[in-house]
């Protein structure tokens, strides 16, 4: 997924909030599941979310106002009742590194409460994970 910096994310120099950088690998993580024909929001009207049990990132180098990045996804794992993703995310221009990401998911219901990915969504995310093309 391609992504603009706006200057809401920056600080006074210009430089991107490190917290911008986790709302940008969830909006590739959705655009991914997309692309795969997986509506997050229909998983979401059946009852189960995938709420974020862990999350690290790893910042290179800064990005800026103004700057055109790729965050590329890869469905790390996927089981009944844990997904992980993987996020790059580069300066399209120069194609240099600015960081690495990984978040893991628990299947919830609406209650919050985990369990088991109903089958009508998993089977979908495991044939998405064992595709070729599994970056955005």
């Amino acid at each position: 997924m391609k992504l603009r910096v706006r200057f809401a994310e920056t600080d006074q120099m210009g430089v991107a909030h490190h917290g911008a950088y986790v709302i940008w690998c969830d909006a590739a993580r959705i655009e991914w599941l997309r692309q795969r024909g997986i509506s997050y929001r229909d998983m979401e009207l059946d009852g189960v979310s995938l709420a974020v049990s862990a999350l690290e990132l790893v910042y290179r180098l800064a990005a800026r106002f103004d700057d055109l990045l790729d965050i590329a996804v890869d469905l790390e794992e996927a089981r009944s009742r844990r997904f992980v993703f993987r996020y790059t995310i580069t300066l399209v221009d120069g194609d240099r590194l600015l960081a690495t990401g990984r978040s893991e998911h628990v299947p919830t219901d609406s209650s919050g409460r985990a369990r088991r990915l109903p089958q009508r969504w998993r089977l979908p995310l495991l044939t998405a994970g064992r595709r070729a093309d599994d970056t955005l």
